[in-house]
């Protein structure tokens, strides 16, 4: 299992492969951070606190930077793109107290066909991104006839505690999840 070394960002923002996200970056040791990611490879949003450094063995997401601009309050603005789910195995910190992760890749949910219930989320999916010009911004082009796709974002959107939707980082929980939203939107 390969490992790769990468800065960590604790976050408690809930990111599935391909799914996408704005930060607002300000702390000098993130404007590291971002510096380094787009030199490299990125860097991991990890959602639990590294205060502890009770990380080791949970899952994070590697994120790489896909556009970055500067909000009006002159605070660097990045969206960021999951690239895949990461084993965290090792924490460390600088002299900059930039934290920084060893990770290895974490396999996720292998490709599902649409089906009915699937359908009736990407349907109901639509409505929001119809309805939400942020959405509609930051997915120039959304999946919707992807399954996957469909529940992963569900899951990102919902307002639900980051602990329950921490049990979708495993690599066989689609249906769990597909069941998940189909209980709170479909019902």
């Amino acid at each position: 299992m390969a490992m790769t070394n990468l800065p960590l960002f604790p976050l408690p923002v809930f990111l599935l492969p391909q799914g996408l996200t704005r930060l607002r970056i300000f702390e000098p040791r993130y404007l590291k951070m971002v510096s380094l990611a787009m030199k490299d490879q990125g860097f991991v949003i990890f959602s639990q606190s590294t205060e502890n450094m009770k990380g080791v063995g949970q899952t994070g997401s590697w994120v790489e930077i896909i556009n970055f601009d500067q909000s009006d309050d002159g605070l660097l603005l990045i969206d960021v793109r999951c690239k895949s789910l990461v084993n965290i195995i090792t924490i460390t910190q600088d002299a900059d107290n930039l934290h920084h992760s060893d990770v290895s890749v974490k396999e996720h949910w292998p490709d599902v066909t649409i089906d009915k219930v699937t359908a009736r989320l990407s349907a109901s999916l639509k409505k929001v991104f119809n309805d939400n010009t942020e959405l509609n911004t930051l997915y120039p082009q959304p999946c919707f006839t992807s399954a996957n796709w469909v529940v992963a974002r569900w899951l990102e959107l919902l307002p639900v505690e980051l602990v329950e939707k921490d049990l979708f980082f495993a690599q066989y929980s689609f249906n769990e999840a597909k069941v998940f939203l189909q209980n709170i939107i479909l019902s």
